[in-house]
C-alpha cells in the first residue's frame, strides 16, 4: 500500500499567509503529521507528499518520513494537477488524501480494507461546503459540488483508495481532462469521467466517526476541541 497526500494549497480562506494549511497544529502535531502516523500504522511504507505553497516548510516538518514532488503550477491549478504530478511515483494500490483532512484513523483502516478498484470514503450526513455524492444501486454515480443538496446522498470526505489496476484508467482520464484545459479542477472530475466510461466506483461510510476538511477557522477550532476531548482519534 502506498499513499499520496495532496498538500499544494495555500489555505486562502483561512487567511494563512506564510504556511501551508496542512501544517496547522492540532494537539502536539500538525494535520499532516497525524496523517503520516496513521498511514504508517496501516503499513504504508511509501508516502508521497505533493507540495506547492511554501513547500520547504512541509519538508522541514516531515523530514525523511515522506517523499516529495513539487507542483510547480500550484498557483494556477487544483488537486487534479497535483495528483497528475504523482503518477510516476505510484506503482501499487494507493490511498489519496487531501492535505487538510483531519480524520479518525478507523476511517482510513476501513478504506484500506475495502474491496473495489476505486473506493471513496463517504459521510452520509450532508455537509453543505464539501464535495457531494450521488449514490445509485450501491455505487457512486456522481461526485461534485454542483449536486443539489436535495438529491445528494452524502459527501466525499477527501480520502480514496485506488487499486493497482485502476492507475492507468485514472491517469488516462486526468490526461484527457487536462488536454481540455481542466488543470484547475478537482480530481473528482476524473472519477466522474471514469463513471461515464462505465467504471465502477465503490464507497465506504464513515459511520459517524469524526472527520473535518479544514477550510475555515471555525472548522480548525472544532478540530482542536474534538482532539482535546477525545485525544488520539
Amino acid at each position: 500500500m502506498q499513499a499520496v497526500i495532496l498538500a499544494a494549497g495555500k489555505g486562502t480562506r483561512m487567511g494563512i499567509k506564510d504556511a501551508p494549511k496542512c501544517l496547522l497544529k492540532i494537539g502536539n502535531k500538525t494535520i499532516i503529521e497525524h496523517q503520516i502516523d496513521y498511514l504508517r500504522n496501516i503499513g504504508c511504507k511509501k508516502i508521497l507528499v505533493v507540495t506547492g505553497y511554501n513547500s520547504n516548510k512541509i519538508k522541514n516538518t516531515l523530514g525523511n518520513s515522506a517523499e516529495y514532488i513539487f507542483n510547480k503550477n500550484f498557483e494556477n491549478s487544483n488537486n487534479m494537477y497535483s495528483l497528475w504530478e504523482a503518477q510516476n511515483f505510484i506503482d501499487d494500490e494507493f490511498i489519496c488524501i487531501y492535505g487538510d483532512l483531519f480524520f479518525h484513523k478507523k476511517i482510513l483502516e476501513k478504506c484500506v480494507l475495502s474491496e473495489g478498484n476505486i473506493v471513496l470514503a463517504v459521510e452520509r450526513n450532508l455537509r453543505t461546503e464539501t464535495m457531494k455524492v450521488k449514490i445509485e444501486n450501491g455505487k457512486i454515480a456522481q461526485v461534485n459540488k454542483e449536486i443539489d443538496s436535495k438529491n445528494a446522498d452524502g459527501n466525499f470526505i477527501g480520502m480514496a483508495k485506488f487499486s493497482k489496476n485502476s492507475k492507468k484508467y485514472l491517469f488516462q482520464s486526468i490526461k484527457e481532462l487536462m488536454k481540455k484545459g481542466n488543470e484547475d479542477a478537482y480530481y473528482t472530475l476524473a472519477i466522474e469521467n471514469l463513471i461515464k466510461q462505465e467504471k465502477i466506483v465503490n464507497f465506504i461510510e464513515t459511520e459517524g466517526l469524526p472527520w473535518l476538511d479544514i477550510d475555515t477557522n471555525e472548522e480548525f477550532d472544532n478540530a482542536r476541541k474534538i482532539n482535546k476531548e477525545f485525544g488520539d482519534w
